[in-house]
């Protein structure tokens, strides 16, 4: 029984996780970053791999997309990057996660 919960509690969060990924616009990500992030960031699609600060194809294949997410609202106090929680609509988060997203293949 125990195993059937932890299985079925395992398969609700893969899907809360891919319907997180799905439910952004690209297009609207790709200009939320091309305006926010592009100072700092590698933002395009096949850009150079770096790490600090991350390109966003690097953060798309490390990075969890709630992970994704916290570090968007809540950079931490030693990162330079502005914080976006005062102002970040669901939509446009889901969108810039959603872009992010995008590039673990390019």
């Amino acid at each position: 029984m125990v195993r059937f919960v932890s299985a079925l509690a395992a398969v609700m969060c893969l899907t809360s996780v891919a319907h997180a990924q799905d439910s952004g616009d690209v297009g609207l990500g790709k200009s939320l970053a091309e305006a926010n992030c592009s100072q700092c960031h590698n933002i395009a699609p096949g850009g150079a791999f770096k790490l600090f600060p991350p390109s966003f194809k690097a953060i798309a294949i490390y990075m969890d997309p709630d992970i994704i997410r916290m570090r968007i609202l809540n950079p931490g106090h030693s990162v330079l990057m502005p914080e976006f929680h005062e102002y970040m609509m669901k939509a446009n988060l889901d969108a810039l996660v959603a872009y992010i997203r995008s590039l673990e293949n390019s």
